[in-house]
């Protein structure tokens, strides 16, 4: 659906960077906008595609080329007509299309139509490498190329000079380029709009070309004719850009007070943004003449003479390299030699007069520049301006504090989404490294999604070339080793330009396995289509070229090639394992559609059955029985799936299922590392009842207005996908709407692939200066979507400008879901303690948007909502209403706006966080986390043995017998609550495993390293002794796990999980992913349940198989798992109670041996047989080393009970 902002005409409106290249080029006679997609302008194609019936009306024609060197070529054809042309890429990309664009420069520009057409190429430039290989700075290239260069400082001009850029380009006769980087083309603000302006030719006018005209010496570059046209390039078309410039005053001299300075500044682009807001930050707004240049290349020489004779030090602010500052040194010695000027300046940049100045590296933002200035001017002053020194002492000690903040969290790296089939691929090579034939298979990486492989917990990428390039990388290894090697492309790169890297490996007979991408998408730059979608930019249907054919015709069938879905994990794996042994080149497509796509488009039939009949009749769901989970971390391991997530039950931290992110596609299933895994299947025959208590939302108070003096800040900080871009276009819209000058930044590529995500959000009232950043230390409001990365973002925080509004429900990293590090438990308070703890807002507002809405994607909404009902936010409620639905799909609107008003109850009513508070059934508490008392778990779990043990009526009798064991146990210890009830969850279990004599050994075991344990070491043995002895007894075999999985107290959380009222009609059942397995004679026999068999009636029926153990024992059934039961049991509590009197701490150390709490989790003996075994033989090596003679440890620190349990 086409955005209406496109074709108004008039008045001002909030847009992006991206979309204001599209707009000023719908303003500009613009005929043809081609090239490919690329952090940071991949979003114009996207804009493109979603409007392409306002660029029908308008007469663009929008195309996405292969690759960027053919959408540079297409502006050669559009000149030749006369028609205006713009080419979009990245830095990257300009690389690539460096060739055409130096050719189409040195010819004339003047098409057969006899009009002259301009030609700009809009390059986006990366210089923090925020989401590209390598840093970009393309003025030296563009400067190579002999290309004019125009560098928009704001939203106002991104829009504007796109036609500047044209008009020059025709009149210099010139391909211009138009720099862009990341800070503006992903940020924006309001700007002022004009009416479209159609080409004088369209694609829906076209003419036909008179051959006769063409004038060969000027329009085709090849010697002799290149000689006379590079001379006029430099004697003719350079000198007129500087006419240009000078006749239509696009440099400028601004803050000429008419005085001589003692310092003077250059700034383009971003760059002069950030000085504006810089100076404006240290009380120095328009102290200073500053030259600002719209053409960076070639620099007017004129009004860089008339600057340095205003001047006596000129302070050139530039990202990167000093492509600017160079000019202006080369042009002051022409002047001085020509006579014009008498003396020149110092001129300072990457060098300061006390040391370094702006760094080549990295970008700058408007922190760097308050520092840096700050501290030049404070050296050298200058009498001409009003500087307080005071201020900028101040500006400087805040830059400092920060500097100096404790932060608490890493870094958070992106990941694959959840059903990705990117991750399928790379599961499955992965997992085939712990074969010995197969461990030094050597990676080639390329560009795409799967550019993530190299990141935990794959690392499935040894080396980066370039995009397409990775067997290429292959051909040059290729001879000199023996390594199997393999190279990941996308589909979008096979079309870029990766088919010719496949016709070279097949013609040098190379030895690598192409493993191509197939997700019918050009997927991380925002969903394109590709050659292979069989439709264009425009909507127009295509021919649809088959990957597969185009390879196999290229192999000539003298290569291997086969397409496959990856999703069948065994059946792939096969395949690869089998690829991998053969020689020569050899191609799998991996052909399952891009699980964006795939699942947006069941969202959207999901939310048109729920609007349509209220209720989705029969839902599927992955479930993991967190009693069953060993929490050895192989399913986050093997898949690092965002959809697994970490919850903490009474057996200390298991892997669960965060459902508003999972999509059910199953994979973590295939894994087959545990038995865990379960689809649960709920069917209803009416809408299901709430979980929450009513709550009226209507009459909430108007907050108090908010005035703010100059200017107002927002920082906003989340992962990807929790919606900060969503939060970030509202408050921009917002704010546009109040009449506030609005800038903006969102932070994309990458990061939104579950990464660290941000949105910076600035008003002005028309006298601060203001850029897209948030200046260090100087947000008035840091709303966390996520904690961790709320913390992250402390930067642009500060106790005396900041209040705080977070969500406190933490999002965990690959790496935390993979058991390689935790986060500290004072994050939250690190938070308050770095802002203005009094107005502090902060709730698990994730799970309150989940337990009302059904999905935590509305968690934005109601930190929204409570920020602005604090008075936080200077919108008016109108504003803010109008700005939220222009913004969210009409689908969402409804539980949109109810979250806000959610929001805003909650922020004058704050008793509504507390869970307590709102459910509708406490049973609902411990889904987050609470914990029952001892007495109940005491009396739930005696009920629960009067059940299963009704045959023979010894129901009463054992449940009696469990009680005196447990309050025995609990009246000897007389520990705490967790600790008490702990012991009764573990007697119960026990007995279930192996009756009540069983548990009666594991209760003597425990008391008697009591009777030997020290009070005044918190009775860490005791409690340790207590959680670890059960998990070696409790051995979840074929028996023990179905009770786990058919337990009563589970499958009422289930019910409860997934909000099942069987008095409502509802009805849940299970699907068990189970493989059992048994030893006979020492013949390993494993198979998978067949779909039809795999329910709780089979479970239930296993579940009373006890007494197979005595017969299966003998044939060796969890002989590895006894035995090390037994050595825990009798060699390692045994050498505690020995040692314990004498070294307590080397005792303690030993008795953690299969569970220490102060090391990763990958160090647990967790899992199940080919998962445990080699860790169960690493703690007895390990205990074999404790237990030597003479050994001496430090002393280990104590652990409490609660964070055991």
């Amino acid at each position: 659906m086409s955005d209406k902002r496109f074709v108004q005409g008039s008045g001002i409106n909030a847009f992006n960077g991206n979309e204001l290249i599209v707009k000023g080029a719908l303003e500009s006679k613009v005929g043809l906008m081609a090239g490919y997609p690329g952090s940071p302008v991949a979003e114009v194609f996207t804009i493109l595609e979603e409007n392409a019936e306002i660029l029908r009306e308008c007469g663009l024609w929008g195309e996405m080329t292969n690759d960027e060197s053919q959408g540079a070529a297409a502006l050669n054809g559009a000149l030749d007509v006369g028609v205006n042309a713009v080419a979009v890429m990245k830095s990257v990309g300009l690389n690539v299309a460096a060739d055409p664009i130096n050719i189409i420069n040195y010819a004339d520009k003047l098409g057969l139509s006899g009009r002259r057409g301009g030609a700009l190429v809009v390059c986006g430039d990366d210089p923090h490498a925020s989401s590209t290989q390598v840093a970009g700075d393309s003025r030296q290239l563009m400067e190579h190329l002999k290309m004019a260069i125009i560098e928009p400082s704001t939203p106002q001009e991104v829009k504007d000079w796109i036609g500047e850029g044209l008009r020059l380009s025709q009149y210099s006769n010139l391909v211009v380029g138009y720099l862009i980087t990341t800070y503006l083309a992903e940020g924006g603000g309001s700007v002022i709009l004009s009416e479209n302006q159609p080409s004088e030719i369209t694609f829906k006018n076209p003419i036909t070309l008179d051959i006769s005209k063409v004038d060969i010496k000027r329009r085709v570059s090849i010697p002799p004719n290149t000689w006379d046209l590079e001379k006029e390039i430099v004697r003719d078309r350079f000198p007129k850009v500087h006419e240009y410039v000078r006749d239509h005053k696009l440099d400028k001299i601004l803050y000429d007070d008419g005085r001589k300075h003692r310092i003077g500044f250059i700034a383009a682009g971003i760059s002069y943004s950030y000085l504006e807001q810089a100076l404006w930050e240290l009380g120095l707004d328009e102290q200073f003449p500053i030259l600002k240049p719209a053409v960076t290349y070639p620099l007017e020489p004129d009004i860089v003479g008339e600057l340095s004779k205003k001047v006596e030090n000129i302070i050139v602010v530039e990202e990167k390299s000093p492509a600017i500052e160079n000019q202006v040194k080369t042009i002051l010695d022409d002047l001085v030699q020509e006579g014009r000027i008498s003396s020149m300046p110092k001129v300072w940049g990457k060098f300061f007069p006390q040391g370094d100045g702006f760094p080549e590296e990295s970008g700058l933002t408007p922190s760097n520049l308050i520092e840096k200035i700050g501290n030049l001017l404070l050296e050298i002053g200058d009498p001409a301006a009003k500087i307080d020194q005071k201020k900028i002492h101040s500006e400087l000690d805040l830059i400092a504090e920060i500097k100096a903040y404790g932060l608490l969290v890493p870094p958070r790296s992106p990941g694959f989404c959840a059903g990705c089939p990117h991750r399928e691929t790379l599961s499955a090579v992965h997992s085939l490294r712990d074969t010995p034939e197969h461990k030094d298979i050597f990676a080639h990486g390329d560009i795409g999604c799967y550019s993530m492989s190299f990141l935990p917990p794959f690392g499935e990428m040894h080396n980066l070339t370039a995009m397409a390039l990775g067997g290429a990388a292959g051909a040059g290894m290729d001879p000199f080793v023996t390594n199997k090697q393999y190279a990941l492309m996308g589909d979008s790169t096979f079309f870029w330009r990766g088919m010719t890297a496949i016709s070279n490996s097949i013609k040098e007979g190379q030895d690598i396995l192409y493993l191509i991408l197939d997700n019918k998408n050009t997927a991380m730059t925002g969903h394109q289509p590709t050659p292979e979608s069989g439709h264009n930019l425009m909507g127009d249907k295509t021919t649809p070229q088959d990957i597969e054919s185009i390879v196999r015709a290229m192999g000539q069938g003298q290569i291997y090639v086969k397409k496959m879905p990856p999703s069948n994990r065994e059946k792939y794996m096969k395949e690869l394992d089998k690829v991998f042994e053969k020689s020569g080149v050899k191609v799998i497509i991996a052909d399952k559609e891009c699980g964006i796509t795939f699942h947006k488009r069941k969202r959207s039939e999901r939310n048109r059955i729920i609007e349509r009949q209220g209720f989705i009749k029969k839902e599927t769901f992955v479930n993991i029985s967190q009693e069953v989970c060993e929490n050895c971390r192989e399913c986050t391991k093997n898949t690092g799936c965002p959809g697994l997530t970490i919850i903490n039950t009474d057996y200390g931290e298991k892997i669960g299922i965060d459902q508003s992110i999972c999509v059910s596609d199953t994979y973590c299933t295939k894994v087959m590392a545990c038995p865990s895994f379960e689809k649960v299947i709920v069917t209803r025959n009416r809408p299901p009842k709430s979980r929450v208590k009513k709550v009226s939302l209507e009459n909430v108070p108007q907050p108090a207005p908010h005035r703010f003096n100059d200017s107002w800040k927002i920082f906003i900080s989340g992962v990807g996908g929790m919606g900060v871009g969503v939060m970030s276009s509202v408050l921009a819209r917002a704010g546009t709407k109040e009449g506030y000058h609005v800038r903006f930044n969102d932070k994309k590529g990458l990061a939104i692939r579950n990464g660290a995500v941000s949105a910076h959000v600035l008003y002005s009232n028309g006298k601060a200066k203001i850029s897209t950043i948030v200046p260090n230390g100087k947000a008035d409001l840091l709303m966390g979507v996520d904690m961790l990365e709320a913390e992250r973002s402390l930067v642009y925080a500060s106790q005396v400008h900041t209040t705080a509004v977070v969500n406190t429900t933490v999002v965990p990293t690959i790496p935390m879901l993979a058991g390689m590090m935790n986060y500290p438990p004072d994050v939250e308070e690190n938070i308050r303690r770095h802002t203005n703890s009094d107005e502090y807002f902060g709730g698990r507002l994730s799970e309150i948007s989940e337990l009302y809405f059904g999905s935590k994607l509305f968690t934005n909404m109601i930190l929204l909502g409570a920020a602005f009902q604090k008075g936080l936010i200077p919108v008016s409620e109108q504003n803010l209403i109008d700005a939220i639905l222009e913004t969210v799909p009409a689908s969402q609107r409804t539980r949109n706006m109810e979250a806000l008003r959610l929001g805003r109850k909650m922020a004058i009513e704050p008793a509504l966080l507390d869970f307590k508070n709102i459910v509708a059934d406490e049973r609902i508490l411990t889904l987050f986390g609470a914990k029952e008392s001892y007495p109940s778990v005491l009396d739930m779990k005696a009920k629960q043995l009067s059940h299963s043990y009704w045959m023979f009526w010894r129901g009463k009798t054992v449940a009696d017998e469990y009680r005196r064991l447990v309050e025995g146990t609990v009246a000897t210890m007389r520990l705490d609550e967790d600790t008490n009830r702990a012991i009764a969850r573990r007697v119960y279990d026990l007995i279930m495993w192996g009756e009540l004599p069983y548990a009666e050994k594991y209760v003597d075991k425990v008391l008697e390293v009591f009777r030997n344990d020290r009070e005044d070491k918190g009775y860490a043995a005791t409690k340790t002794a207590m959680l670890d002895l059960h998990k070696v007894m409790a051995i979840k075999d074929e028996i023990y796990t179905p009770h786990l999985l058919t337990d009563g107290e589970k499958l009422d959380r289930d019910k409860v999980r997934y909000n099942v009222d069987e008095e409502n009609g509802d009805k849940i059942t299970y699907e068990h992913i189970n493989r059992p397995e048994f030893e006979v004679f020492g013949k390993q026999l494993r198979f998978d349940l067949p779909q039809w068999l795999a329910h709780n009636w089979l479970m239930r029926i296993f579940k009373h198989m006890k007494w197979t153990r005595t017969i299966l024992d003998s044939w060796g059934w969890h002989k590895k798992e006894r035995a090390f039961r037994d050595w825990y049991k009798d060699d390692v509590i045994g050498f505690y109670l020995k040692t314990a009197s004498s070294n307590y701490d080397l005792a303690l150390r030993a008795l953690r041996v299969i569970n220490d709490p102060y090391r990763p989790n990958e160090f647990a003996v967790t899992g199940f047989r080919e998962v445990i075994y080699p860790k169960m033989d690493k703690a007895r090596r390990e205990f074999e080393e404790l237990a030597e003679p003479g050994q001496q440890l430090p002393v280990m620190p104590m652990i409490t009970a609660s964070s055991q349990m």
